[in-house]
């Protein structure tokens, strides 16, 4: 018998997609609700591209992207009626427009939902133009997917059609209008009043509830960041650097701007405020920029006095700290990048100061969880290009650096560290990583 579970939230109209699609299909399953301030081992294990729900497993096999899920559930099971159409064309139609949906109608009517002035306007505007094409789609028809059954189009559309109202009362904004989409208004009104629908839908004053503390937290939240800070920060992706800046900021519970830079094209923002070095991380606080990843850190702790500290009180512990973290940035990275892309004796020249380098951190570490002691600290930070980039690194290259029998003390760390809540989520991915290693590879080798 096939087992079948799905990784949801109870509000989230993305879970709410396929347990429709289920219901709808007679499909028996077992509902797994999610907590995403606290994701569980299972989601980020069944989903670590994303790390969010939903997820349907089917068999131990895991399916994420909801769209992608509806049309699995289709195939899958032959009963009930039809999500997509069999004709090809109607099938890639049918795709085309659930894809509308969560391109173009749901980001628009979310943004102009919060905010405010000019923004929210010209949000409203985009979510209008967006539903008038629906409204036409819909046009003659019961349903997007005919006059039979709902289908893909319905489903993917559900948050607009059953949600509408909570928003109006709630956000002071209406998007269904009778006057100016009467055919989109009766659609909505036939598939909420679809039995197998409106017994899946959350109930309306736990919703009501729900978007409130949405409202207050974004009220909140806005007039604390408009008397006390902005902060920004401008990296990449692939860079520890910019991953230590984001490690911290995350520790200590500063939300932030995150800003993509093109390093092969650097921005005109980047060279404004790091025309020195004009490289990534640079972190912006209320318009003020601070360069360089160990230099930021040290900024943040003194800054931001919630959470634990980044680096001890204590003077000579301080300085310990300073020392051990420009250690790693003066003698372990580049080693063990040199030992990666060079060759022949250089290559076992930069291998072997890599090793006596680890060896010195191998020592430092021992007896202690963290080189900050019983919390992550600014060594640990700097640390992280040796805890999760070298290992693929090693992958790619053939070159051991971290292994277990030779530095026990440092592998048993960097376990350590890339468990913790706040590291595991801000790290690259693996995937992405190894492809962008590969390019670069291949780049070294056309040049010698």
């Amino acid at each position: 018998m096939a087992e079948v579970k799905l990784f949801g939230v109870w509000d989230s109209p993305f879970s709410k997609r396929v347990e429709l699609a289920l219901k709808l299909k007679g499909v028996k399953y077992e509902y797994i609700e999610e907590d995403l301030k606290n994701k569980s081992p299972l989601l980020l294990n069944y989903n670590p591209v994303h790390k969010k729900v939903p997820v349907l497993l089917h068999n131990g096999k895991p399916i994420s992207e909801s769209l992608i899920i509806l049309e699995y559930i289709d195939d899958t099971w032959q009963q009930g009626p039809p999500i997509l159409p069999k004709d090809p064309y109607l099938r890639s139609k049918a795709r085309f427009w659930a894809k509308f949906v969560d391109d173009k109608c749901i980001p628009a009517m979310w943004k102009a939902c919060w905010q405010k002035g000019e923004e929210g306007e010209k949000a409203m505007e985009e979510a209008n133009d967006a539903l008038e094409f629906l409204e036409n789609e819909i046009k003659g028809k019961r349903f997007f997917g005919g006059d039979d059954s709902i289908g893909l189009v319905d489903i993917a559309a559900d948050v607009i059609a059953c949600r509408n109202g909570i928003i109006a009362e709630l956000m002071g904004v209406q998007f269904l209008r009778k006057d100016k989409f009467p055919n989109l208004c009766k659609w909505a009104d036939e598939y909420c009043n679809c039995s197998f629908v409106k017994e899946n839908q959350p109930p309306n004053q736990k919703l009501i509830h729900h978007y409130k503390a949405l409202i207050q937290a974004s009220t909140s939240s806005k007039s604390t960041k408009s008397m006390a800070e902005e902060v920004q920060v401008l990296g990449s992706w692939a860079s520890p650097f910019s991953k230590r800046v984001e490690m911290a900021l995350k520790f200590k519970g500063v939300e932030y701007e995150y800003i993509e830079q093109d390093l092969k094209n650097k921005s005109p923002l980047l060279l404004n405020y790091n025309p020195v070095h004009k490289k990534v991380p640079v972190l912006l606080h209320n318009g003020k920029p601070i360069a360089e990843s160990l230099i930021i850190l040290e900024y943040i702790d003194d800054t931001w006095q919630q959470g634990p500290p980044i680096l001890p009180k204590d003077p000579y512990q301080r300085a310990h700290a300073r020392f051990w973290a420009k250690f790693v940035d003066d003698k372990c990275m580049p080693q063990v990048w040199k030992a990666c892309w060079s060759e022949g004796e250089e290559r076992e020249k930069a291998m072997e100061e890599a090793s006596k380098a680890l060896e010195f951190l191998e020592n430092e570490i021992k007896g202690k969880k963290f080189f900050g002691g019983d919390n992550v600290g600014l060594v640990d930070f700097s640390a992280n290009f040796l805890a999760y980039w070298c290992g693929i690194l090693a992958e790619l290259s053939g070159l051991q650096f971290l292994t277990e029998e030779k530095y026990p003390n440092l592998t048993k760390w960097a376990d350590e560290f890339c468990g913790c809540s706040f590291v595991k989520e801000n790290l690259p991915d693996k995937g992405k990583m190894v492809h962008v290693f590969n390019g670069l590879t291949k780049a070294y080798t056309s040049t010698v």
